[in-house]
């Protein structure tokens, strides 16, 4: 949980820095904020992030209006035209893709090298279950702004290695809106969409509904979601205070990866019919802040957090499996900033603590007989944690080089503590109570030597606890059948410890052009792997000695009068074992040696993608992207022995048309149809006689296409 995820990005880079679009500002603004770091006005529970010039890393945002221009299913695909960012789907359903970002991947699959938080509206979204990220189940047609800042951060704690991601949702505005909106595309797809927002002074609220359902590309991959949420406010004076609630229930039926043998027949093909996800969620957000004159501002965040999950694993080699999980999480935050003036310089410190609390119940059922299921595992873990951070942010120097020009000095840290509490109820050997705690520090120094041209270092620590699931599944002697729980060994698992540097700048290269680029060095000791071993479709994790992952993200960005926003990025993502190690593999003869030097599975090193939007009158928006994904060696194959799955081209195409109140929209994804796959690992093919090993890949669909109408009231 994060008490205060989005003035704590802010102020954990308080000398933070607005992406492209909040930096339209006017100069007179840009000044101001730049050279008096004044109080900045805020819409409960967002904190605005200062400008790029005070940021000492790499931030990218997205608005509401972005997001409702690109028609997204979930969160991962309103991200994938940033730099970086790279998407796969391992369970055949455009709601559960996996999201990877400088080799760390946010995604609602456990086993994978989880290292990036989410966060909505200052509340931790990664599960306690294995810090997964259930896509599906957030609110997307009500958040107001996306920010992603890279690398590790003291402020945005646990589980943020390569990034976090800060939603903040929607409030009601001053115009009151009452926006309807049915659309329909490939595969059965409908979407019906109602968004209503307005003020009654001193309050104001949003609500929204969704539902979409669909029968999906793949054979027996139907998917239905149901979404309510709400947000009310209140605003008089010094005080700000919102209570949100969310209500989801989705069902999710999913096909997975493919054999080669029979994905080349056949890529509609689903082997294991059946499979779904069903997820029932309630969730509650109070934010409040208080403002004392000019100079000091508390923020409080609470929140209650109830999730339901039935999910059906059908096998060919072994038995059926049905996963049942509970998790009750609550917790809050309190935190201060304090805005003064060192030797007339400006400054701003930052301290704030936070507690969590979650109760998760897993119990793992095996099928017997047709219909009829005997428990194999039910464990219990009780989740405590706390943490307490501070940052300091002070401009060092100001018009030393040019008016504007400036350098921000930024120092911060955190002490995390978390403690499992696991116990078998079943009486087995699974019980354990397990602690973890690290002090993380962050400093950042940014120098700006005009407005238009800056440049920043970086350098912070990170960490992340070992999860329920995996440390039940913690070991040779306690494989976990897919995602269920196992055996908790003894010792545990260690945790993940990350030191990373990083450089950037930015520049204005012509009044229609800004250019941006970044570099990074992460070194990680104690990584959390998940491994297979053959002859199984089970998992267990074990602590990797020494990983790096290291790169450089460049992006341009053009605005030709307000006609023709063009843009195009560059990724290079070198992610590499760098300490020897023996792993378990389906690959027979069942173990491989990995060298230092050898490359993570699907991590590409290069990334490309490029776009347009183009307006030629005021009613009429054209878009068009295409990005290349270079290969990447399949999961199962960290040595680097076996055939990459091939590098890809990936291509979509849009319109929009308004006539005053009304919009139709058409969206088209994979224009040219190509036939490539995101996502691939080894495994036994139970078809076959013996159950060879075998690759298994996941298709991306064809062609498909979303088109629609919305009436704004």
């Amino acid at each position: 949980m994060r008490s205060w995820s989005p003035a704590a990005a802010a102020l954990m880079l308080l000398v933070a820095g607005t992406a492209f679009g909040q930096q339209r500002d006017s100069p007179g603004q840009q000044e101001e904020s730049i050279l008096r770091l004044p109080p900045v006005q805020v819409t409960t529970p967002a904190l605005e992030l200062l400008p790029r010039s005070a940021t000492p890393a790499h931030v990218d945002t997205l608005t509401s209006g972005e997001l409702d221009r690109a028609h997204p299913s979930v969160l991962p695909d309103a991200l994938q035209r940033l730099p970086g960012v790279t998407l796969e789907n391992e369970q055949g359903t455009p709601f559960q893709p996996n999201l990877t970002l400088r080799g760390f991947v946010a995604s609602p699959v456990s086993g994978l090298p989880q290292g990036l938080s989410v966060f909505l509206d200052g509340v931790r979204l990664n599960e306690p279950t294995v810090e997964e990220v259930n896509f599906d189940l957030i609110p997307l047609e009500a958040v107001d702004r996306v920010e992603i800042i890279r690398g590790p951060s003291a402020l945005f704690g646990r589980n943020t290695l390569g990034g976090a991601v800060n939603l903040i949702t929607r409030r009601g505005e001053e115009v009151r809106e009452i926006i309807p909106q049915i659309s329909a595309g490939s595969f059965g797809r409908v979407d019906t969409r109602f968004r209503l927002g307005g003020t009654a002074r001193p309050f104001d609220y949003f609500l929204s509904f969704t539902r979409t359902a669909e029968d999906g590309y793949r054979d027996f991959t139907s998917a239905t979601v149901n979404r309510v949420f709400g947000k009310l406010g209140f605003e008089q004076g010094d005080t700000d205070v919102t209570v949100s609630y969310q209500w989801s229930k989705d069902k999710l039926f999913q096909a997975g990866s493919l054999p080669q043998s029979v994905l080349n027949r056949d890529r509609r093909a689903n082997l294991t019919a059946g499979d779904f996800f069903k997820p029932e969620l309630n969730f509650a957000i109070i934010n409040a802040e208080q403002r004392f004159g000019e100079s000091l501002t508390a923020n409080l965040n609470a929140f209650v957090r109830a999730l339901s999950v039935s999910q059906f694993n059908s096998n060919l080699i072994t038995a059926n499996t049905k996963l049942e999980n509970n998790t009750l999480s609550s917790g809050g935050g309190l935190q201060l900033k304090y805005r003064s003036t060192i030797a007339g310089l400006p400054s701003l410190l930052v301290a704030g603590a936070e507690y969590a609390w979650s109760h998760v119940t897993s119990r793992t059922l095996e099928e017997q007989a047709a219909g009829s299921f005997g428990t194999q595992a039910d464990l219990a873990d009780v989740q405590n944690s706390y943490a307490i951070y501070a940052e300091h942010a002070l401009t060092l120097f100001r018009e030393f080089a040019a008016p504007k020009s400036s350098v921000v000095l930024t120092i911060s840290g955190r002490y995390d503590w978390l403690r499992h509490s696991i116990d078998d109820r079943l009486g087995g050997p699974s019980g354990s109570t397990d602690t973890y705690s690290r002090v993380n520090p962050r400093v950042g120094v940014n120098v700006n030597f005009s407005e238009g041209v800056g440049a920043y270092v970086a350098y912070a620590q990170g960490f992340r606890a070992p999860a329920f699931l995996e440390l039940t599944c913690a070991g040779p002697g306690s494989v976990c059948p897919g995602l269920q729980v196992g055996v908790a060994p003894d010792p545990p698992l260690k945790a993940v410890k990350a030191q990373s540097f990083e450089i950037g700048g930015h520049a204005r290269i012509a009044p229609w052009l800004r250019a941006e680029v970044s570099g990074y060095w992460t070194d990680l000791t104690d990584e959390i792997f998940a491994v297979t071993p053959t002859g199984t479709t089970g998992v267990f994790f074990q602590n990797i000695s020494d990983t790096r992952r290291q790169g450089v993200e460049a992006s341009l960005r053009g605005r030709f009068g307000g006609v023709v926003e063009p843009y195009l990025n560059y990724a290079y993502t070198r992610a590499t074992f760098q300490s020897r190690a023996e792993l378990a593999t389906p690959i027979p003869p069942g173990t491989e040696t990995v060298q230092p030097g050898d490359r993570l599975p699907l991590v590409p090193l290069h990334r490309v993608n490029f776009g347009a939007d183009y307006r030629p009158w005021p009613w009429l928006t054209l878009t068009a992207g295409a990005g290349w994904v270079s290969s990447q060696f399949l999961r199962g194959d960290e040595s680097n022995q076996q055939q990459p799955l091939a590098s890809y081209w990936f291509t979509r195409a849009g319109a929009s048309v308004r006539w005053r109140g009304l919009e139709g929209f058409v969206q088209i994804n994979n224009v040219l149809n190509a036939r490539y796959e995101t996502f691939g690992t080894f495994a036994p093919n139970g078809l076959q006689p013996g159950n060879p090993v075998e690759r298994f890949l996941t298709p991306a669909q064809p062609i498909n296409f979303l088109a629609g109408l919305q009436y704004v009231f």
